[in-house]
Parts: structure tokens; sequence; C-alpha cells
């Protein structure tokens, strides 16, 4: 049996390499994003099941006057509904800065990226129990505790990419940090408000906006 000129042996440093995961490196990305964005937009598809149509029977003037009585008293419903596709969105975007950043891949890199999409895949049902049961610590700290996750999976991500030197030379270390810091602020105002949840859920997830200040004064900072 011969060798094909254009596929040489492999080498014992290329058995050992693929023995130890080699064959999951590379600087090909496209299937990961591709992968990654579909399970963004399937998710952001699924949120809009929490929302229900109620059903009324009778006069034009009663199903009138009960239709808007329960878009009045649902109103916390709609909330979460959109205050969970910004949040998502949130998440899509930093995902898509750290996959601009990296020049390259490894077995790590897919793991954590799994991790970070499971939780993606989840967020409707979070919101699903939440939209139920949002007079209760229980779907509180639940809805907030899988942003505080989703929070530190991303900065885990972008950590491990940066210091395993699969980011792009152009990354300055400056921006890196800054990035990560971002990441860990965010998580931590979660954690927070699940702190809050024990003295007031109202509170708790009125403080959720802290995010986007966060990240605001973030941004004032590092220009």
């Amino acid at each position: 049996m011969y060798e094909d000129e254009t596929h040489p042996a492999a080498t014992p440093e290329s058995r050992r390499a693929h023995a130890r995961g080699g064959a999951l490196t590379g600087e090909d990305l496209g299937r990961i994003i591709s992968l990654s964005d579909g399970v963004f937009a399937f998710s952001l598809t699924l949120l809009v099941i929490s929302l229900v149509v109620p059903v009324y029977t009778g006069s034009a003037t009663r199903i009138n006057s009960d239709l808007s009585s329960y878009l009045r008293s649902h109103w916390t419903v709609f909330l979460g509904y959109a205050f969970a596709f910004v949040m998502i969105a949130v998440w899509w975007t930093v995902h898509t800065r750290t996959f601009q950043y990296l020049a390259r891949f490894d077995r790590a890199v897919i793991w954590i990226n799994f991790a970070l999409l499971f939780q993606i895949a989840i967020m409707p049902f979070v919101l699903a129990v939440f939209d139920d049961y949002s007079d209760t610590q229980t779907a509180v700290v639940l809805f907030a505790g899988i942003q505080m996750t989703l929070g530190l999976t991303n900065t885990l991500l972008w950590d491990y990419a940066r210091r395993a030197k699969l980011v792009k030379d152009s990354l300055g270390p400056e921006l890196a940090i800054y990035y990560s810091r971002r990441g860990y602020l965010t998580a931590l105002v979660f954690a927070v408000s699940i702190g809050i949840s024990f003295v007031s859920l109202s509170a708790a997830e009125i403080f959720w906006i802290a995010t986007f200040l966060v990240q605001w004064y973030a941004d004032r900072r590092a220009r």
C-alpha cells in the first residue's frame, strides 16, 4: 500500500495532537458561529410562546372590556418578554463581538460555547416560569440566575480565548481587559439582585435595569 503524496503519512507529533483532540482546533470559525446564531434565533422565536391570546365570548362590548382588563393586568408578562428578548440580544451581541476578535479555536472554546448555548436555549422556559410565577422568589432568582451565569460564561469564553492566545494580534491588552471587566460587572448586577430578592421582589426586578447603566458607565470610562 503506497502513501498518497498529497496526504503524507501522519507523524508521531500529529498522532499525539489528534489523540489530545487536535482535530478540534482550527481557524475556520464559520460552523461554530452558524450553529450559535441558529440557537440564538430559535430562542428569540420561542420567547413569543409565553404570550397567550385569551379567548372570550359574548358581545363585542363585553369582549372589549375583558380584553382591555386582561392586557392591563398582565402588563408584567409583556415586560418580561421584552426584557428577555433584549437580554438575548445583548448576549448575542457579546457573543458576536467575541468571535470577531477570535482568530482560531480549540476544544475548550467549543465546549464553553456549548455551555453558553445551553443557557440561551432554556431561556424561553425560564421566561415562561417567570411569567407564571413572577410573584415568587424562586421565579425571580431563576430568571436573574440564568442572566448571571450567562454573563460569567461569556466572560469565561473571552478570558480563556485571550489567555490561550486564540485572539487576533490586533486586539490590545487594555481592550481585552475592559471587555472582561464589563462582563463580570453585568453578572454582578444580577447576583446583587438575587440578594435583594430576599427583601423585595419588585426591587430586585427593578434593579435589573442597572445592567444597562453599568454597561453605559463602563463604556464612558473606556473612552
